[in-house]
């Protein structure tokens, strides 16, 4: 497995990815209609990847298949998406993608984790500040503000 920068020819493995995983990962934090409204069927991929190339993004790629993905925004020390396949989580590529994310960052680090993912950000030394609320498709889905300082 190796980390790579973004590119443009892995847009539509990263939607399937994301859409993936969150209606695998999360389906038992959040009922149908919430992992609709979070990963919907008709994801418009480069639509949707276009802020991964304004922003760091480092793709996770195993024998030349897409296994993970994550993005920060440095100037504002925000980790934005962090996804791995559902069939590769606790494999340790989620911790390999947060600490090189983390690497560009330094001060108070934020993140918005699902309730499932509030759990790994914990364990990775995340505090939770609040809980929060997101509007997404008429459908409002709770996730959680955390803060680590690095």
């Amino acid at each position: 497995m190796r980390l790579i920068r973004y590119s443009a020819d892995y847009d539509a493995s990263i939607a399937n990815l994301f859409h993936d995983t969150v209606h695998s990962a999360c389906r038992g934090a959040y009922t149908p209609a919430e992992l609709d409204a979070w990963a919907p069927d008709d994801i418009d991929a480069a639509s949707w990847c276009e802020e991964l190339g304004r922003t760091y993004t480092l793709l996770a790629i195993e024998d030349g298949n897409l296994i993970g993905f994550g993005n920060a925004d440095i100037s504002g020390n925000y980790i934005d998406r962090l996804y791995v396949a559902h069939d590769k989580i606790g494999h340790g590529i989620g911790k390999l993608l947060l600490r090189s994310l983390e690497a560009k960052l330094s001060g108070t680090v934020h993140v918005h984790a699902s309730d499932t993912a509030m759990p790994f950000f914990r364990h990775m030394g995340y505090s939770i500040v609040r809980e929060n609320h997101v509007l997404r498709h008429g459908i409002v889905l709770r996730n959680w503000y955390m803060e680590k300082e690095l």
